[in-house]
């Protein structure tokens, strides 16, 4: 069995189309608040509508879906048919339970899946996370009692880059160890472990304890540049890593442009203590390594423009479902990258406008 510890966290996206135009009676008449002035200037928000999308937003692409490093791991290892245990903390809210549910339609096991109904926040009057008498949960004696699982809202606008995102983290801070305690057992006897950085260090340092203690390999996927500043304290307790390019970068503090800076950076995780190293680099490919043995793996097709979101969870899937079938790796690096194309087959090499 592989098992998994990561986060979920629900995504809301919003792909904007092209701005029209602005219409210039809008707001004629209407009072500007300070709020409005200061964010938007003496003319407040209709005054700034110029920068502001302003096409049909029936035409706006709105798309909600679970995500999350570990979440997309375990889904893809199940549909390749291995036996996948998640380990993970969610809320006992709406979202929370449906992606448990979805977890287990996959076939995954999620009895270790922690449903909690409440967490504290600590929460001053003038807090950003204070809350008004009509948010959901209950104020007392200065603490926050609620349960929110993780959610993260993104806007595109209409050229496709990122023009507003906002993220509730604060359900991912609570996969400490001792909510999730009773996986041990779980972590023990695994095939192996994968951890994704969207944990907390202290965390990924027990889990760590725990593989070592048993025998068990323990492989890490940062997730995020946050991810691998998190982990560049914690290589000698991973038997493997699969970072991408910027991830590999906060891992070792060394700069990766090249094929040379590559196997520099193989060099430093190799002897930090790493055995296996597979750095993924954004549409172009990846690089492994394990003792003398290491590759760069080319694309046939390099992607500049496309989004490749998911792909890098790919190759992770991959990597784990060959390492459990005993392949060694470059076997594995050929094969993440077989999925990672498939993966990528339809994506558009080109900007939306």
């Amino acid at each position: 069995m592989i098992v998994v510890v990561g986060s979920v966290q629900a995504e809301v996206r919003i792909d904007m189309t092209m701005p029209g135009k602005p219409d210039p009676k809008a707001g004629q008449g209407e009072a500007v608040s300070p709020w409005e002035r200061e964010a938007y200037g003496e003319g407040g928000r209709f005054g700034s509508m110029q920068m502001m999308p302003s096409g049909d937003p029936s035409k706006d692409r709105i798309s909600v879906h679970y995500c999350g490093c570990g979440y997309n791991v375990a889904r893809l290892l199940a549909g390749k048919g291995r036996e996948v245990a998640f380990v993970s903390v969610v809320g006992d809210d709406p979202l929370g339970l449906a992606a448990a549910a979805d977890l287990q339609r996959c076939g995954i096991d999620t009895s270790q899946v922690k449903v909690i109904d409440d967490f504290v926040t600590k929460a001053g009057q003038d807090s950003e996370e204070a809350v008004g008498p009509d948010a959901a949960g209950t104020v007392a004696n200065g603490l926050i009692r609620q349960s929110l699982t993780s959610v993260r809202v993104v806007a595109k606008n209409f050229l496709g880059d990122t023009e507003f995102w906002r993220e509730d983290r604060r359900m991912m801070e609570e996969i400490t160890p001792e909510q999730i305690a009773g996986a041990q057992p779980l972590l023990e006897k695994a095939e192996l472990v994968l951890a994704d950085g969207g944990l907390p260090e202290e965390t990924i340092r027990w889990i760590a304890s725990v593989c070592s203690d048993a025998g068990v390999r323990f492989y890490l996927d940062p997730a995020s540049v946050r991810g691998g500043e998190k982990a560049s304290g914690l290589l000698d307790g991973l038997y493997g890593i699969m970072p991408g390019r910027m991830e590999a970068e906060a891992m070792s503090g060394l700069q990766i442009l090249s094929g040379d800076q590559l196997m520099e950076a193989g060099a430093y995780f190799d002897e930090k203590g790493v055995k296996q190293i597979v750095i993924t680099m954004k549409g172009g490919g990846l690089y492994y390594k394990e003792g003398m043995n290491e590759e760069i793996l080319r694309p046939d097709r390099v992607l500049r423009f496309s989004e490749t979101v998911g792909a890098g969870d790919v190759v992770t899937a991959a990597l784990l479902n060959a390492y459990a079938q005993g392949k060694p790796i470059g076997e594995a690096a050929r094969e993440a990258m077989a999925d990672a194309a498939a993966h990528l087959a339809d994506c558009v090499d080109e900007r939306r406008y």
